[in-house]
């Protein structure tokens, strides 16, 4: 198994990590960083076309 992504987010009514929260808009990605990604990008499936469309599954007949 592998991870095709990650989600960034915060629960709702939830205060006390706000601080840490904000921490993710000082992230800074150099070229480096994002020849990395896209190599690995490049060796995985397109996914779209592999499952579909998020929810592609319910509108199928």
């Amino acid at each position: 198994p592998s991870v095709a992504g990650s989600m960034i987010g915060v629960r709702l009514g939830l205060s006390q990590h706000i601080e840490d929260s904000l921490a993710i808009f000082s992230l800074e990605l150099d070229e480096e960083d994002n020849g990395n990604i896209n190599s690995v990008s490049r060796k995985g499936r397109d996914l779209l076309k592999v499952i579909g469309d998020c929810g592609d599954e319910y509108r199928r007949a």
